[in-house]
């Protein structure tokens, strides 16, 4: 039988803070950058990079107790260079974890809507699957 994994199956935790109440969206990208070579005994890959990036489509917490907008504001702002571990764990035991450079929320709203944000961490390396 499959297992199905639903968004409701997932937790998100950000420099030990948990965020999963207030986010709508989780994505954790990587890319493997690969450069390719030509020998006389035929090609030969070699990677090169691995990069990430964490998006998080979350409900706007400014003015909240343990807001992430406000605490990825004044991460980019006074530790731009100062990357915060982040996990994103799923029920079934599947753990992701790394580090990821604060960003700027964005700012935004919508009438009658309630306003959200979006963030795109970079991450700092190839971060950590762990399975059980």
């Amino acid at each position: 039988m499959s297992t199905v994994i639903t968004g409701r199956d997932l937790a998100l935790t950000i420099d030990s803070d948990s965020y999963d109440a207030q986010a709508t969206s989780v994505t954790l990208t990587t890319e493997v950058q690969r450069e390719t070579y030509e020998t006389l005994d035929g090609k030969v890959r070699k990677t090169i990079d691995v990069t990430g990036t964490l998006a998080v489509e979350m409900l706007a917490d400014w003015g909240a107790a343990g807001s992430l907008c406000e605490a990825m504001w004044a991460a980019a702002h006074s530790a731009p260079d100062t990357p915060l571990a982040f996990s994103f764990t799923a029920t079934t035991g599947a753990v992701f974890t790394g580090n990821a450079y604060p960003s700027f929320p964005t700012v935004s709203g919508t009438a009658p809507d309630a306003q959200t944000v979006s963030l795109s961490l970079e991450v700092q390396a190839k971060p950590t699957g762990t399975f059980s």
